[in-house]
């Protein structure tokens, strides 16, 4: 743990616990509170009516749920928080499935429009699974902690 009680990189966690963490975006920095609170598996017929390319019909689509707490004393209002994203089972970073514009099935956008000190709002994260593998847990990455490769990051499973 750092000095301030956020994980440091490499750290892990269970899906459903709470994890302290630093968030460092553009001008913005503080605290988060994250939370994955659960990863399900969607079907194809979920992202059909997107216009996806043949590799990506192939895939299994999941959502990476979670709970984004501003849990320092910082303003955060208008950063540009990123869910966690998704582990394949072998621990590898899931493919994102990129939206323009809105997905209600897992709706990825911030809303931290307002996102004061004890603030905190849901989130999810679309990703892909190749055939035969599986999204089995979470990773948050970049933001304050290493992108690559994943476990670099702080990690939740179950």
């Amino acid at each position: 743990m750092n000095e301030d009680g956020t994980a440091k990189a490499g750290a892990k966690a269970k899906l459903g616990e709470p994890v302290l963490l630093r968030y460092e975006g553009g001008t913005k920095s503080g605290v988060l509170e994250v939370t994955v609170t659960g990863i399900e598996k969607g079907s194809k017929a979920d992202v059909a009516s997107l216009g996806l390319g043949d590799d990506a019909k192939k895939m299994t689509p999941y959502y990476v749920r979670a709970t984004i707490k501003n849990a320092g004393k910082n303003d955060l209002s208008h950063a540009a928080v990123d869910p966690p994203s998704g582990l394949l089972d072998d621990g590898t970073a899931a493919r994102q499935l990129l939206v323009i514009g809105t997905f209600a099935t897992c709706d990825s956008y911030p809303k931290t429009k307002k996102f004061p000190p004890g603030a905190s709002y849901e989130t999810c994260a679309p990703v892909f699974a190749d055939p035969g593998t599986e999204v089995t847990g979470a990773a948050w990455t970049g933001q304050g902690y290493p992108d690559f490769p994943p476990s670099a990051g702080v990690t939740w499973t179950p």
